[in-house]
């Protein structure tokens, strides 16, 4: 019914605005006649059509709804509800439009910004129909690819200033015809001759220049594309190549390391200018072996100090001149004292050896050889370096990042920083604490606090009792070094237990194992059965067995053939038996039993219960009940209730007579 309201109102609206949202203006008024309402259809055959199933992104498809009742078109003026959930309808600008049919078409127009598929439904009062449109990302034009040239490598980057050297340029886009210049920066680029292009390599000879007084020159490489076109790109590979005099004059500027062991074999890099290979290095008198030659730099590898002296022979220690020649152009140069022999590194004596894992130890190293800067790795740990001679070395361990509760121990060496000379000397060790449990309070109760005091307690500690985890209250450092802890002992320890001879069990002081580990070092130490707990002290009331079974009483009925009839006898029940057991560790007292029921009278309870009884632990009162029945067939109940300290046990009687 609200529907049908809805749909008298929407189209009351569509009246009002005929003359803007009419499908065809020529449509007829609702109904049939002055005033009347056209009713909604019931159950309309709608169908749908799209224009353009497959728009672009903004732009816009129609959507067709033909509706139609048993095979006829609807009235004219029908109100037909177009939804989306992508996009708007250009009609409301909304995802949502009401039309009306005329000739039983009604049509909506749909457009979307955003790429995806929408669903479109078409609603006539309880009757829908949908379909699907979808629109596609506007085609996108491709760039037109890119024409501008790059330079990657040059190959070689050096030549003679009298040009006429092969050089092959590596790029992208060299579009012929292709000019190629060589700039030196102090006049016109000199073009170079091309002998052959392609889109990624060009091969030129290079161009003569005038190097003036200087011994190289770099030079800009500049490549033209497409030269004398409209369309001539260049682009630039700065210092690309450099021009470098046939007769070069080395000069040297430093050394690195500048000092290293009389063994020799040490790595040297010789820094300067004009480097010509190949070359000759020499340490003193000693011809060196060369590991590498540029024009800036030199890898050489240092002689035996005892060949840099000039007859060849005795300790050399010291400085000593290092020398360079260009053998092709027998140009040289020398660095006086350039290079200094320091003795073979020793070490003879270390002490401390050994220190705690936390690092701090102060150890001396005294030996020979020791260069400032210098490296040392004590136990294999890098240490801190306080001070160094030429004798001695004084260096503080640093901590130890523990993998185990063992020792670390590893060698002690001394590495010059300069040089790359090393000793290695004895070994040192890391001693790690040894946790050891000391003390234990004794006796404790289960569910209470205890006490463990453990020697080389380290940062965080994990204590089990008979392996079962405990929370650690507090934890005391105690002036004699130790740590004591106090720990909730947990109500889940299994404690040992006796039986009684009437039945169940009694729990009894049990001893566990104690055990403690360092959560810093992971090491641990375990106080076999070192802990007693107590039960808790309290009685408990155990029943065995825990209920009464039923009774039953014979009835005997007269079957005498003559008189004298001496009538009916009843059989009582076998009698029934309940040992009342204290399982507990305190004394139980049982303060009464009493009964209650109809059927009481006809149980006999024995022995009698005085007013109390006091049961030790394991101690039993047997209670017998025996039930004496009745003439007549009958079934009787009673309630017997156990009161006692520990708590009350009701147990419930039945007997029957048959």
């Amino acid at each position: 019914m609200r529907q049908r309201k809805l749909t008298f109102a929407l189209l009351a609206l569509l009246l009002l605005f005929a003359g803007c949202k009419s499908e065809s203006p020529t449509a007829p008024p609702l109904g049939t006649g002055p005033g009347a309402g056209t009713p909604p259809p019931t159950s309309a055959q709608i169908t749908l059509t799209a224009s353009n199933s497959n728009p672009v992104v903004n732009s816009t498809s129609v959507i067709t709804a033909t509706v139609t009742q048993s095979g006829q078109n609807v009235p004219n003026g029908t109100a037909v509800q177009f939804t989306t959930n992508l996009g708007t309808f250009t009609d409301s600008g909304n995802a949502a439009v009401l039309k009306t049919t005329t000739n039983g078409v009604a049509t909506a127009t749909l457009t979307s910004g955003a790429a995806g598929t929408a669903t479109v439904t078409a609603t006539v009062n309880n009757a829908s129909k949908t379909i699907t449109v979808t629109f596609s990302a506007q085609p996108v034009t491709p760039q037109p690819p890119s024409t501008t040239p790059t330079i990657t490598t040059v190959s070689p980057t050096t030549g003679l200033p009298t040009g006429g050297q092969q050089v092959v340029i590596t790029g992208t886009n060299f579009i012929a015809p292709v000019r190629v210049l060589f700039d030196i920066g102090t006049g016109t680029p000199k073009e170079a001759f091309v002998v052959s292009v392609s889109a990624t390599q060009l091969v030129v000879l290079s161009p003569a220049v005038d190097l003036g007084t200087g011994q190289t020159q770099a030079a800009d490489i500049i490549v033209i594309t497409q030269a004398g076109s409209a369309t001539e790109q260049r682009v630039v590979k700065s210092a690309g190549f450099t021009y470098q005099a046939a007769v070069l004059t080395p000069a040297i500027r430093a050394l690195s390391p500048t000092s290293g062991p009389v063994s020799g074999g040490t790595r040297v890099t010789i820094i300067g200018d004009a480097f010509q290979a190949p070359v000759q290095v020499f340490f003193g008198a000693a011809e060196a072996q060369v590991v590498s030659v540029n024009f800036s730099q030199i890898v050489v590898m240092s002689p035996r100090a005892s060949d840099t002296a000039p007859n060849g022979s005795g300790v050399v220690t010291g400085p000593v001149d290092i020398r360079v020649v260009n053998i092709n152009s027998n140009k040289e140069a020398t660095l006086s004292g350039g290079f200094r022999y320091t003795p073979k590194m020793q070490i003879t004596t270390v002490g401390p050896t050994e220190g705690p894992f936390t690092g701090g130890t102060r150890v001396r190293i005294d030996g020979t050889g020791f260069d400032d800067p210098l490296a040392v790795v004590i136990g294999g740990i890098a240490a801190q370096v306080v001070s160094v001679s030429g004798s001695e070395v004084v260096a503080i361990t640093s901590p130890v990042q523990l993998a185990s509760c063992g020792d670390v121990v590893g060698p002690i060496s001394v590495t010059n920083t300069n040089n790359g000379d090393s000793a290695t000397g004895p070994t040192f060790t890391y001693r790690t604490p040894k946790p050891l449990i000391v003390a234990v309070s004794n006796p404790n109760t289960i569910g209470g606090t205890a006490t463990v005091t453990v020697l080389n307690a380290l940062g965080f500690a994990r204590i089990t009792i008979g392996g079962v985890g405990v929370s650690i209250n507090s934890s005391t450092t105690n002036p004699d070094g130790t740590t004591t802890f106090t720990v909730q002992l947990p109500t889940t320890l299994q404690l040992g237990t006796v039986g009684c001879p009437a039945g169940g069990t009694a729990p009894t002081p049990t001893a566990f194992d104690v055990a403690y580990q360092s959560a810093t070092t992971g090491c641990t130490d375990t106080l076999a059965k070192g802990m007693t707990v107590n039960p808790a002290a309290a009685p408990v009331l155990f029943l065995n067995p825990s209920v009464f079974q039923s009774f039953n009483a014979t009835i005997t009925q007269n079957v005498a053939p003559a008189p004298p009839y001496p009538g009916t006898s009843v059989t009582p029940s076998a009698p029934q038996t309940i040992q009342l057991v204290n399982n507990g560790t305190t004394t139980l007292t049982i303060n009464s039993i009493t009964t209650a029921g109809a059927g009481c009278g006809n149980f006999v309870f024995g022995p009698a219960v005085p007013p109390a009884v006091n049961l030790n632990q394991c101690e039993s009162l047997p209670v017998s009940v025996t039930y004496t029945g009745q003439v007549n067939p009958v079934t009787e109940t009673c309630t017997m209730t156990i009161n006692t300290n520990a708590g009350t046990k009701t147990l419930l009687l039945v007997g029957t007579s048959k």
